[in-house]
């Protein structure tokens, strides 16, 4: 989404570099007199006028200066992540300094910092759970019978004071932060946790299936690392099915109703068609990361965060499309 469709100006010049194995593009030498007749990407105009329709909650002018439109500020921060831009410092700077980034998102004049960073602090708390909600309902997610669950590894840079070691299956060892996102088997991000690296995919879950309460469904289902009592109790408290292959530290000492009827059910035909869907939120980690939701030269949790948020609404936002 972010560097497939670039805007098709003829006066920047695009340059690409690998860092740890991902692609960067830093748009330079882009004139601000050409930039005024520009075509602004599809996906990003039809996520802008969807913007414009919803109903969200504006500051009640009372003196001073009028509130800045929270839709408008919305539009930056998707236009942030579009650009991968990594500091809203560079935001305000690349919106003062081209006037047609101003008219996108429906600005008159360029706010100050502190407001940009007073709205990502609402829109981390409470723009993204109205947003992702109105999402999803326009969707039609009512009844997903099967749920999956898992995590993928984010890096970020070595000199993040908040960011903590941990292993992927990829990286080894990486510092960074882990996405873990529960998924309908049609892609379709239902609900998500950003952690450190450190954290245990097992120790999430209980977070997780918690914000499925909303949706009947029936099964859960999860790689090895949620091979944990603790989260299949969790699960059947909500009235819910969790489902994972049986972890092999854990293989020697099984010897509960679990440990023994899981692999059994695993070599049905059903069984090894229920985790065959599995394949469907690897995919859409894929899909993330080649969008750009992993910048290993990022730092600090709440940026991470606050770009981890618009990428997952524009992931979904494409099912509308």
């Amino acid at each position: 989404m972010h560097i497939k469709n670039p805007p098709p100006w003829k006066s920047y010049t695009v340059t690409k570099t690998n860092y740890q194995g991902v692609d960067t593009i830093m748009i330079s030498n882009l004139n601000s007199e050409h930039a005024w007749s520009y075509e602004i990407d599809p996906i990003l105009e039809a996520l802008f006028r969807y913007i414009d329709s919803l109903s969200l909650p504006e500051t009640p002018y009372v003196t001073g200066r009028p509130p800045v439109s929270k839709k408008s500020l919305l539009k930056c921060f998707f236009l942030k992540t579009y650009f991968s831009i990594d500091s809203l410092r560079k935001l305000v700077r690349i919106l003062q300094r081209f006037r047609c980034f101003q008219r996108a998102c429906g600005l008159s004049e360029v706010p100050h910092l502190s407001t940009f960073s007073r709205a990502a602090k609402w829109f981390r708390e409470q723009g993204f759970p109205v947003f992702h909600a109105q999402l999803l309902q326009d969707l039609e997610v009512r009844y997903p019978q099967i749920v999956l669950i898992d995590s993928t590894a984010l890096r970020s840079s070595l000199y993040d004071a908040q960011a903590k070691w941990g292993v992927s299956t990829r990286y080894h060892w990486f510092k960074g932060y882990k996405l873990h996102l529960c998924t309908t088997t049609e892609g379709i991000i239902l609900s998500h946790v950003l952690t450190t690296a450190n954290r245990n995919d097992a120790a999430v879950a209980s977070e997780l299936l918690a914000s499925l309460g909303q949706w009947d469904m029936e099964f859960v289902l999860g790689d090895a690392a949620y091979d944990s009592e603790k989260v299949r109790q969790t699960a059947e408290q909500a009235g819910i099915l969790f489902i994972s292959p049986i972890n092999r530290r854990n293989s020697k000492e099984r010897k509960d109703a679990y440990g023994r009827v899981l692999p059994v059910f695993l070599k049905t035909r059903f069984g090894q068609w229920l985790f065959g869907l599995r394949r469907e939120i690897e995919r859409v980690f894929n899909e993330l990361k080649s969008d750009g939701v992993e910048q290993p030269r990022w730092y600090g949790f709440h940026r991470y965060l606050l770009h981890v948020l618009c990428c997952i609404l524009m992931h979904n936002f494409e099912f509308l499309l």
